[in-house]
């Protein structure tokens, strides 16, 4: 009987524990709510314990925005680091993760207390790992410069005592990109992104040097110093021409082997006028000079002036152009010229300009002695009172101008000035011996009111031995024996 009694009380006691511990779990099983998040409860390393779904979703929204600011994966490449940084190519769906978050209340009731029990025993923990872009992902990587780390050495030139010295490469090992984009993809599922990883490799081999490629590279024009007008007329180094035989390298590389060292002489080209002699000898010679005498009225002496101001100083590098109208500019009263007697139709009026002519005549005349190349000038209607036949140079805004070209080696300088009623032009550079020049006209024909001219210049050599004779310009006039300002 007693035994029976106690078999009694032990069931009794058993189905007491039992009933409560039932109790228990139900009354677990009423904790998680359908809409707020189970205490203890984190996603991804935030804690969203008591949280609704909207208040979740928007921290969630927070953290991973911050995330791609901050994501970066260390990948190791021989002992090296390179930082990658993969925020912009991960995705985070914070609705699927607070829905994630919410699931113990939204299971069937009985399920819910193994959710409660764990989240109050030993916190509920949850990893989703983002989506990643797999082209962004390949983006970040070749942003690292991990596709660029090799451990063998590219080849290397050096230009030394007139040869070019080339160091051949050597294979090593460098980052397998597919392999290294499919690790890298592994780490941002799983997470890993605080220990790093280590890069995947391949052989590499020592790249080709490419002659054509490497001629490019060294091979340079030689260029003579130069003035340069748009930093006030500094001086321009001059470059030493370089270059080398294509086909000796091919034939040297041919027989080349990793990492050994050939050398190919190099052919300099000296320019015509170095540094050295631009600074030393830069306008130290009067090329030529000529002077008329001014007259006219008041006017007409103010636009000289005008037009003596504009020219004076102006600098031409070899091979540059001078323009008298690009100089001085169209003649109005906005832009300081008075009106003074002009040629229109045959006419003499009044015109802004009057009289600018003259130091156009001047100069051309100056330019003529110096040698100096002319690719444009007309004459006058009438032949003028300061110049003889076939000497004037006329001009006429945006139709006539006056164009003088330096085909001289070295830098020329243009000085006009007026003074004491001269106007004087003269032309200086850089000569290391004096070339005389000779101007002549002659006279075609000077017959039915007409006046033609043709214009020579003989150019000699120093010792006056030799000469060549050139046309200049042809001009025909109106009234022969009439002249004008």
């Amino acid at each position: 009987m007693r035994k029976k009694r106690r078999s009694g009380r032990a069931a009794l006691w058993s189905a007491g524990v039992l009933a409560l511990l039932a109790a228990f779990y139900v009354v677990l099983c009423t904790i998680p709510g359908t809409d707020r998040v189970l205490t203890g409860t984190e996603v991804n390393g935030v804690d969203l314990g008591g949280m609704t779904e909207e208040e979740a979703v928007r921290v969630l929204d927070q953290e991973a925005q911050s995330r791609r600011q901050e994501t970066l994966l260390s990948v190791f490449f021989e002992g090296q680091e390179y930082p990658v940084n993969v925020g912009a190519a991960l995705t985070y769906d914070s609705g699927a993760e607070a829905a994630e978050a919410l699931r113990p209340g939204r299971v069937p009731f009985l399920a819910r207390g193994i959710f409660c029990l764990r989240a109050l025993t030993v916190g509920r923990d949850l990893m989703i790992p983002p989506a990643a872009d797999t082209g962004l992902l390949l983006e970040a990587v070749r942003d690292s410069g991990l596709l660029e780390a090799d451990t063998g050495s590219g080849a290397s030139y050096e230009e030394k005592d007139g040869r070019l010295v080339i160091m051949l490469g050597s294979s090593g090992r460098k980052a397998g990109e597919e392999a290294l984009l499919e690790a890298v993809r592994e780490a941002v599922r799983s997470g890993a992104f605080e220990k790093g990883i280590d890069c995947p490799t391949v052989e590499s081999a020592a790249a080709p040097v490419d002659p054509e490629q490497l001629f490019a590279e060294i091979h340079r024009d030689a260029s003579d110093a130069r003035l340069d007008p748009e930093n006030g007329y500094a001086v321009i180094p001059s470059v030493t021409g370089a270059d080398f035989d294509v086909e000796h390298l091919r034939d040297l590389l041919k027989s080349a082997e990793e990492g050994d060292t050939i050398e190919i002489s190099l052919i300099y080209t000296e320019p015509e006028v170095s540094t050295e002699e631009l600074e030393e000898h830069m306008f130290e010679n009067v090329l030529a000079e000529f002077s008329t005498s001014v007259g006219g009225s008041e006017n007409r002496r103010a636009n000289i002036r005008v037009a003596v101001e504009r020219c004076n100083g102006i600098i031409l590098n070899a091979g540059d152009e001078f323009s008298f109208n690009d100089t001085v500019g169209e003649q109005t009263a906005e832009t300081g010229f008075y009106k003074a007697n002009a040629i229109l139709d045959g006419k003499i009026i009044q015109a802004y300009g009057g009289g600018i002519c003259q130091v156009s005549t001047t100069i051309f005349e100056a330019a003529l002695y110096a040698g100096l190349e002319i690719p444009e000038r007309w004459n006058h209607t009438y032949v003028s009172s300061y110049a003889d036949a076939g000497m004037d140079a006329a001009v006429a805004w945006d139709a006539l101008d006056l164009r003088i070209a330096n085909n001289e080696k070295y830098p020329i300088k243009l000085e006009v000035t007026y003074e004491n009623g001269r106007l004087r032009a003269v032309f200086w550079g850089t000569r290391a011996e004096e070339l005389p020049v000779e101007i002549e006209t002659e006279v075609l024909d000077d017959s039915g009111g007409l006046l033609k001219v043709m214009t020579y210049r003989k150019l000699y050599s120093a010792d006056r031995n030799h000469f060549m004779i050139e046309k200049i310009a042809y001009s025909e006039y109106l009234h022969s024996g009439r002249r004008v300002d």
